[in-house]
């Protein structure tokens, strides 16, 4: 039996407000983020083959001491709270300062799962139920949109 159309991804599927480059700086990638208030962006080669997704996590770790974003058994301090630290502003803007210039792709988060076009609804609001925001829509490794949690939220209660 064929799925009904208005059950599949594309349906809902927006197009990002920015695709990054791999070689795009992380200062324009931080730009375009706080800009679009966006918690990820996705990744793509100039022909839109997807490469991965730079999520604002990666962006708020590179600007805290490297001691709290280390997550393994042998960095105890992975797993406590911050507040014994006294880091300024100023101390973060210089560690972000540090990778400015660095390209994307050398950030991304090739992991994040990727849903096709023709995925259920259902298959992308777990994922999204799961702690992430925006799904890339990728068909033969090209980047075809995403699906947001906004996109599903509109859909369900018929907004917009």
């Amino acid at each position: 039996m064929k799925p009904d159309p208005d059950n599949l991804c594309r349906s809902v599927m927006s197009q990002p407000p920015v695709v990054l480059k791999p070689d795009d700086t992380l200062r324009s990638a931080l730009q375009a983020m706080v800009e679009y208030r966006v918690p990820a962006l996705p990744v793509a080669e100039g022909d839109g083959r997807y490469v991965g997704m730079l999520p604002r996590s990666r962006l708020i770790a590179l600007a805290m001491p490297r001691v709290l974003w280390l997550d393994d058994a042998q960095h105890p301090f992975s797993r406590v709270q911050g507040g014994f630290i006294q880091d300024t502003l100023a101390n973060l803007q210089e560690r972000i300062d540090a990778v400015a210039n660095d390209p994307v792709g050398r950030h991304i988060d090739p992991q994040v799962p990727v849903i096709g076009p023709d995925s259920t609804l259902m298959n992308a609001m777990l994922y999204l139920h799961r702690q992430r925001n925006i799904l890339p829509v990728v068909e033969h490794r090209q980047l075809l949109g995403i699906v947001s949690v906004w996109d599903v939220l509109a859909r369900i209660g018929r907004i917009g």
